[in-house]
């Protein structure tokens, strides 16, 4: 259902770049399924519109060829008028050449046209990518129910004994009640070597919400921007050993206002 209304959304624009995080190669399959169900009503107009990329022959990534390849379909006039859809179940498959020969066409994506790229770790994804692309995360997890940030808090604790209940409720609480909390407070207590608890709360926080707003369409805009920010960041504080607890309490600060703002 989660995958449903994702593609449904994604359908209700005019055209697009999207890049999907999964976390299953089981989802893979869904969302292609997915795709063409909810884009085409004839196996011909899958055919002739839906197009897959994959690595050709035994190549372990996709060539500067095949994209140049599929430039030349936007050439073609779309006759019948309907959606063209170009598919990558994996966008760490690309090459840096065909990386950069992909960025010519993302810049101006033609009407009724959507590039959905898929990935199981967004950040291998190159910044340029990032930067251009609507991001959306899947989380089978937290899908169902509006107890689900319950099930979160609760399975977080249970899985880190060594972090005091008291400071994990702390940081999940204001977004089950939508109140204000000072998140500074809360995350200084983790040091450097925990850090990676609260940023995965805060993706699945986030994820949570992005699945509870699909039709506040203000919101849900917001949140695909605060996650693209978020992984960017933590990529860059990663890559140069700066993450601090700061940097994640500013990101759940901003969540947290927002929700509170445009969320009830």
């Amino acid at each position: 259902m989660q995958i449903d209304k994702v593609i449904s959304f994604i359908r209700s624009q005019k055209n697009g770049f999207f890049l999907i995080e999964v976390r299953a190669d089981s989802q893979l399959e869904a969302i292609e399924n997915t795709l063409k169900d909810i884009f085409f009503e004839k196996q011909y107009e899958i055919d002739t519109s839906f197009f897959s990329i994959k690595p050709e022959d035994a190549s372990k990534s996709i060539s500067i060829e095949q994209i140049r390849k599929l430039k030349k379909e936007f050439l073609h006039t779309n006759v019948l008028d309907l959606h063209k859809i170009i598919y990558l179940s994996e966008i760490n498959l690309l090459n840096n050449n065909s990386i950069n020969a992909l960025l010519k066409i993302i810049e101006e994506v033609p009407q009724k046209t959507f590039f959905i790229f898929c990935s199981q770790n967004l950040l291998k994804v190159p910044d340029t990518i990032l930067s251009r692309a609507r991001i959306i995360r899947i989380e089978e997890t937290i899908s169902n129910g509006t107890n689900s940030l319950q099930d979160l808090l609760n399975s977080t604790i249970n899985h880190n004994q060594n972090i005091s209940d008291d400071i994990i409720t702390s940081i999940v609480d204001p977004f089950i009640s939508l109140k204000a909390s000072d998140f500074f407070e809360s995350l200084k207590l983790f040091d450097k070597n925990n850090l990676k608890i609260p940023s995965e709360i805060f993706l699945k926080i986030l994820s949570f919400y992005l699945n509870q707003s699909l039709n506040n369409q203000k919101l849900f805009k917001y949140l695909i921007k605060l996650h693209s920010d978020f992984i960017y960041d933590l990529d860059e504080s990663i890559k140069f050993n700066t993450l601090t607890n700061d940097l994640i309490a500013i990101y759940f600060t901003r969540l947290n206002s927002n929700l509170i703002k445009y969320g009830k």
